[in-house]
């Protein structure tokens, strides 16, 4: 198509014209059609849309798309700092479902991202556990709230940073130009509803386009999110016209999202990528839940752990779906706030409980009501690792370790993240049971450390009243860490 070096030119990325006075481009229109926001400065569009440059005028914004300039034929440049295109989906940094990686465990404490800091790498360097490594960056928070981060590209040749606050049904979008965040508006179809689901209950999906899709769970349903950034604007679709008891999870190439309709009945929603319903998946009588964790998936078997039983999603031998729901014995409690459930070697989930008749810790496989193994202390669990206070173990956690003794170590270390063969966990101290200090409203001193094959890296140290809901999160080649009641986002470069 010829275009006139004063008309508009429309791209995979957005809708540009020509500014004749400065002989450069702005981008008019989004990809998605819609106008440009005036909030956003030309140094937001230059990150977000990584537009290209003439050598020394760096005011000059060409589509990123273009390699030439339209007006006399010079090279462009890339901007500097424009970033990549990644992809974080929260809590822990799951895989786009769209996404070609092969299929394994889903909603444990695990990402396939590699995590390692850029520094305290080499050997020796920052050995040493009073060594503190200042951030690299630090942002503002969004608004106060409890924000779940996403990175992906919403409408944007970079990754985009933003922040969902479903308590309230509140999206914001980081600007790297201006440096702060700004709130996006419906742009159709209604607001998004908000969520009432507990902190270990929530986690998100997403799907990976030029325009990423984020589903969530929400008092109206299964929610599809489409941001787009530019425009501060999304678009919302709920699906299943009743509140979602617990999260969302990908599944045997569906997304599955439990409802709960007025009369306490759990029924299933299944949708494909291009929305299309299956066959609804329904448990027949009221059910009270109580509180929820946040759903595992391993093999066959989706677990939604619940205080009062097990909601569990099986595929039978044909490929159809069955639901069941299973109240715990007498006397058993699951305990949610030590992590998440523990993947044995041999593909088992097992869920840490309290036996109340017993006075005990316990662990119990999912998928069973007489299949446990007493445990001698709870442990703080992110999957496949677990923490005997301070101790990092693969074993399973109710095995003893042969070697050593830490009973009397006055720190635990609560694994936020597991990447590979390390950990990024929060250190805290322990002098009470650690029951007690999990139930604690205290103010406490804490570090952040990546605990690998080699050593512990204590690299931030902070104090706040439970540090472990301290929230990590990818993007753009840093590690980003955030606390609900802290004022601020650290930031630490990774290696490449």
């Amino acid at each position: 198509m010829d275009h006139k070096t004063t008309g508009e030119w429309q791209l995979q990325s957005g809708a540009w014209i020509a500014d004749e006075a400065q002989c450069g481009m702005l981008l008019q229109r989004s990809a998605a059609g819609a106008p440009v926001s005036p909030r956003l400065s030309s140094e937001d569009i230059s990150q977000l849309m990584r537009t290209k440059r003439l050598p020394g005028e760096a005011s000059l914004q060409f589509p990123p798309e273009f390699k030439f300039s339209p007006f006399n034929g010079d090279a462009l440049q890339a901007a500097p700092q424009s970033g990549q295109a990644g992809a974080w989906v929260p809590p822990f940094g799951a895989r786009p479902i769209n996404s070609s990686a092969l299929p394994g465990a889903t909603g444990l404490r695990q990402t396939g991202q590699v995590l390692k800091l850029a520094r305290g790498s080499a050997p020796g360097e920052a050995a040493d556990a009073s060594i503190h490594i200042d951030p690299d960056a630090t942002l503002p928070a969004p608004p106060p709230g409890e924000h779940a981060f996403f990175s992906a590209r919403f409408g944007t040749t970079a990754a985009a940073l933003l922040a969902l606050d479903a308590r309230k049904g509140a999206l914001y979008g980081w600007m790297p130009g201006s440096q702060h965040w700004l709130a996006l508006e419906s742009s159709a179809g209604g607001l998004l509803s908000e969520c009432q689901l507990d902190e270990t209950a929530w986690r998100a999906e997403m799907a990976i386009d030029w325009n990423s899709r984020l589903y969530v769970p929400s008092d109206h349903g299964l929610a599809c999110i489409t941001p787009d950034i530019t425009a501060l604007t999304y678009r919302v679709e709920h699906f299943g016209d009743a509140p979602s008891v617990a999260a969302p999870i990908w599944f045997q190439g569906r997304l599955w999202a439990p409802l709960q309709d007025a009369g306490g009945a759990i029924r299933f929603l299944n949708l494909d990528l291009q929305h299309q319903a299956g066959d609804e998946v329904r448990l027949d009588g009221a059910i009270v839940p109580g509180r929820v964790s946040a759903p595992v998936a391993y093999g066959r078997n989706v677990f939604w752990p619940c205080e009062h039983g097990q909601l569990r999603l099986q595929q039978r031998q044909d490929g159809s779906m069955a639901a069941s729901w299973t109240q715990w014995p007498a006397g058993i409690v699951p305990q949610f706030d030590f992590g998440c459930p523990y993947l044995s070697l041999n593909g088992d989930l097992w869920q840490l409980c309290f036996d109340a008749g017993a006075d005990r810790y316990l662990y119990l496989r999912l998928g069973t009501l007489d299949e446990t193994a007493e445990a001698m202390e709870p442990r703080l669990c992110s999957g496949s690792i677990n923490y005997r206070f301070s101790t990092k173990l693969k074993s399973a956690p109710w095995q003893e370790p042969e070697q050593g003794d830490d009973s009397g170590s006055s720190k635990s270390v609560m694994p936020v993240l597991e990447t590979g063969n390390s950990v990024l966990g929060v250190r805290f101290d322990t002098r009470i049971s650690l029951d007690g200090v999990l139930n604690s409203r205290e103010r406490m001193h804490a570090q952040l450390l990546q605990d690998d094959s080699l050593r512990e890296l204590p690299f931030h140290t902070f104090a706040v009243v439970e540090p472990w809901r301290m929230r990590l999160f990818a993007h753009q080649g840093m590690l980003w860490a955030c606390h609900p009641l802290l004022g601020r986002i650290d930031g630490w470069k990774l290696q490449a």
